[in-house]
């Protein structure tokens, strides 16, 4: 009879057994990899705001005299101050800072958001984190690796602000705090991330979740500058960022709130994943209805069903900013008169009537640049459902590939010009009620939102002539759309020759309302988008499924 001695386990299944860190490093490698185009874009968009801002202001505001003119008007302004905040410091970096802190800080919130959700949220609901956690990876490794890619983010942009700023002719010192101000805020949210992900079943509840805050965060301090209510600055996290005073008191100690709340809630993260199962989340999702109603019978109810939640939820974005914009509006021309050249400006403009319509202009200009975010992300839904197999059962049916795509890409075009409507419809309201022409000014507004449709589906058409003929490279849709926004906001600081300008399609939009409108460029985007649209869908309609 034989006897088998016991087998001691070797050594690094003890080590991986011990440390529920291991593989964090490969992990990280791996997010860096995967991230290399979206985070250098994020990162440089966030930069190239600070110094386009300002050597803007360098060129507008060049003596002190100008600049403190500037500040009163501006301080005097409650609308702005709901907007921008206080200005505090008179100097270059002074009126530099008051401009961007809170976009910059907003837009690293974002940004944190997303890459955190991207790493773990989603990883777990595609079924790929379950087969990482198979090997030699630790439990806690997918989470820290998330986390260090938005740290890793976060620094970069404090350094990058920090350097590029005294090259304008800004103070290091107030540079380096506001990069630290801007990089806190973004670790925050990232934090808030890991914790809206372990509550979440879905990357999409898990963003919106953290959106919804990060969107509460700007209301309240937003509340709190306009009221003149100091205390509830210290009450939100965006609040922070502007109590820091890059320029002017230099508070650094006010770093530590956001610091403090970011590790709190990385400890809240680290515990709720250690109590929960791979994919699932702490919200018990619904069960849904024993029979499907009417609006399933076909593909176009299914995306309906998909899209509208993410639909409501930018509509109401676009109603309140479009109800700010509007109210800003009127206020405009005292805000911008402070500097002898913008004067100038204006009165080639037609006066202060043709600055609040340039000014209405821009900002369609921006709700169609937003909306074709929500554009993009809505066509690229079809490569989700896709790639998790969950569009192969509904092409095994009678419904056409064509139909199933086209549902998708139909949504996003309604979509997007429901969006463009609501900001109109808010700017006209707000605009109109100040003026006591609401009659007259919501048809304006809207059609000057409106007119931005075609060239907001631009980048959207892109994303589906990718995704029908090259489905891996389909993301690259956002590259586009990141190249339209930098034309947009750099070209003309840069001064860039007109033919690099066209290369996107918002360019070539009538600036309405106040300037003179024309359908012919209207009408050649449309067609654009028609042609990339057909070519995508054909491609689709030959190529194999693409599944994990």
């Amino acid at each position: 009879m034989s006897t088998y001695a016991p087998v001691a386990p070797a050594a690094h299944s003890r080590t991986w057994q011990a440390s529920p860190f291991a593989g964090t490093r490969v992990l990280l490698k791996l997010a860096a990899r995967r991230d290399r185009i979206m985070l250098p874009v994020w990162v440089y968009a966030l930069l190239a705001t600070s110094a386009s801002t300002a050597y803007s202001f360098k060129n507008l505001y060049s003596t002190e005299a100008s600049r403190r003119e500037f500040a009163a008007v501006i301080n005097a302004t409650p609308s702005t101050i709901a907007i921008y905040g206080r200005v505090t410091s008179t100097s270059l970096g002074g009126i530099t800072a008051w401009r961007i802190a809170v976009l910059a800080a907003t837009l690293a919130g974002v940004m944190s958001i997303l890459l955190v959700v991207r790493h773990t949220r989603a990883e777990e609901q595609t079924g790929r984190q379950e087969l990482l956690g198979a090997t030699a990876i630790g439990h806690r490794a997918p989470l820290a690796s998330a986390l260090s890619v938005a740290l890793v983010a976060n620094v970069g942009v404090a350094l990058g602000t920090s350097v590029v700023l005294p090259f304008l002719g800004c103070t290091f010192p107030g540079a380096l705090a506001l990069g630290l101000a801007i990089a806190c805020c973004g670790c925050l949210f990232a934090g808030l991330a890991a914790v809206t992900a372990q509550i979440a079943e879905s990357s999409r509840t898990a963003n919106g979740i953290a959106c919804a805050v990060l969107g509460a965060s700007f209301l309240a301090r937003a509340a709190a500058d306009a009221s003149g209510y100091g205390w509830l600055m210290w009450c939100t996290p965006l609040g922070w960022v502007e109590r820091v005073d890059a320029y002017g008191a230099n508070r650094w100690w006010v770093l530590a709130p956001p610091l403090a709340c970011a590790l709190l809630l990385t400890l809240v993260a680290v515990r709720l994943a250690a109590g929960r199962d791979l994919g699932s989340g702490l919200l018990a999702t619904r069960d849904g209805a024993e029979r499907a109603g009417r609006d399933l019978g076909g593909p176009f109810g299914l995306a309906w069903r998909l899209h509208r939640g993410a639909l409501l939820g930018w509509s109401v974005g676009f109603l309140l900013g479009g109800l700010v914009i509007g109210y800003i509006a009127k206020d405009i021309g005292g805000v911008l008169t402070s500097s002898a050249q913008m004067v100038k400006i204006i009165d080639e403009m037609g006066g202060q009537q043709g600055l609040i319509d340039a000014y209405l202009a821009a900002c369609a200009g921006i709700f169609g640049l937003v909306a074709s975010i929500y554009a993009v992300q809505t066509t690229l839904r079809a490569g989700g459902e896709e790639s998790a197999g969950r569009a192969e059962p509904l092409l095994a049916t009678p419904i056409g590939r064509v139909r199933w795509a086209a549902s998708h890409v139909g949504s996003a075009l309604l979509g997007t010009a429901v969006l463009l409507v609501v900001g109109g419809f808010g700017a006209g309201l707000a605009h109109g009620l100040r003026t006591h022409d609401v009659s007259g000014q919501l048809p304006r507004l809207i059609g000057g939102a409106l007119a931005q449709w075609p060239a907001a589906i631009i980048a959207a058409a892109i994303a589906v002539a990718l995704f029908g003929a090259l489905p891996r490279y389909a993301a690259a849709a956002w590259a586009a759309l990141t190249l339209f926004l930098l034309l947009g906001q750099l070209g003309p600081v840069l001064k860039l020759s007109q033919a690099v300008m066209d290369v996107s399609p918002f360019t070539h939009v009538p600036k309405v309302p106040g300037g003179a409108f024309s359908w012919t460029p209207l009408g050649w985007l449309a067609l654009l988008a028609g042609a990339l649209i057909w070519l995508g869908l054909a491609a689709f309609r030959r190529r194999d499924l693409q599944l994990g």
